[in-house]
């Protein structure tokens, strides 16, 4: 399908993003249209959309996949507009946003350093990769994907900046460890604090030290020298979930480090505007979609910034 082929190759999308999209098609879509798409029209759609058999969310998901369709559309001048352009999404009520505040992040922190000098070396191991995971998450903000394929050489202390070009790659079949960030536009240039640069290369200085080795920059920050392979999610997520419960605080998911970067800036004072483009968002909409709706009180309750917590 010349479509997907866009999205793969032109728009160089994430594997999962794809897999969504490929999901919605053969599930929903396809042998069940029976007229030129060209000939459709918005009152075709909703009633077609009505029709399926799944939740409003997953409704929901069609339209936005079919919205991102017909604007590819509109673009190879396969019809001259987008006939779903206004079609309303289902209301549906958004699931509770994860976070911590700043006294969670500071006590997790501090629990991860209780076992940063431990005698046990895998202790040690642990302690570090998360500490530095966690930075990254919440001084970034970027997804957790992202953060995963971060390399050393893309931290840079001469410009303070940090690179992010990939994600890691979910493809089980592929034999490459990195893979396209979410969309294309999500590959940016940010700036860094020196004090991120500094843990980033105290972690590096550490893993040398433990692995009694040279690591070149090119190397994965997560990366598993026992198998060669970058660490899996459910590595990652273990020992995440490991510090939580030490530290009693939440028990909130890697990707809410994102979460919990983005409130705190709102709590700062900091407009959507300022912070959209380093998460890797393509549309202030959607920082605003997504982050609009904390509640004053949530606000409140988190970070005044981010460096002053570890």
């Amino acid at each position: 399908m010349k479509y997907m082929y866009n999205c793969k190759y032109v728009q160089k999308l994430a594997y999962n993003t794809l897999n969504r999209k490929g999901k919605t098609y053969n599930k929903y879509l396809k042998n069940k249209i029976d007229k030129r798409v060209a000939k459709t029209t918005k009152e075709f759609w909703a009633s077609f959309i009505d029709e399926q058999d799944c939740s409003d969310k997953q409704k929901n998901q069609i339209i936005k996949e079919l919205k991102t369709f017909f604007n590819w559309c509109v673009m190879e001048h396969i019809v001259v507009n987008n006939p779903i352009s206004t079609l309303l999404k289902y209301k549906v009520e958004k699931s509770e946003m994860k976070f911590w505040t700043p006294e969670q992040l500071k006590q997790f922190l501090d629990t991860i350093d209780d076992d940063l000098n431990s005698s046990n070396r895998s202790i040690q191991l642990k302690a570090n990769t998360v500490k530095i995971l966690t930075i990254i998450g919440f001084t970034v903000g970027d997804r957790i994907g992202e953060t995963r394929a971060l390399s050393f050489s893309c931290f840079h202390d001469d410009k303070l900046t940090l690179d992010i070009l990939h994600s890691i790659n979910y493809d089980p079949d592929s034999q490459d460890f990195v893979s396209h960030t979410k969309t294309y536009e999500s590959q940016r240039v940010i700036d860094v604090s020196e004090k991120v640069i500094l843990a980033v290369k105290e972690y590096k200085q550490f893993l040398e030290e433990f692995l009694d080795r040279e690591i070149p920059g090119s190397n994965l920050l997560f990366f598993n020298y026992k198998n060669n392979k970058p660490y899996s999610d459910t590595v990652l997520r273990k020992h995440f979930y490991y510090y939580c419960e030490k530290a009693n605080v939440p028990k909130i998911r890697m990707y809410d480090l994102r979460h919990t970067y983005a409130a705190t800036m709102m709590a700062e004072g900091k407009e959507a505007y300022m912070f959209s483009k380093r998460m890797g968002h393509k549309k202030i909409n959607t920082t605003i979609d997504v982050y609009g709706h904390l509640s004053n009180q949530a606000r409140k309750e988190i970070a005044q910034s981010t460096d002053k917590y570890f």
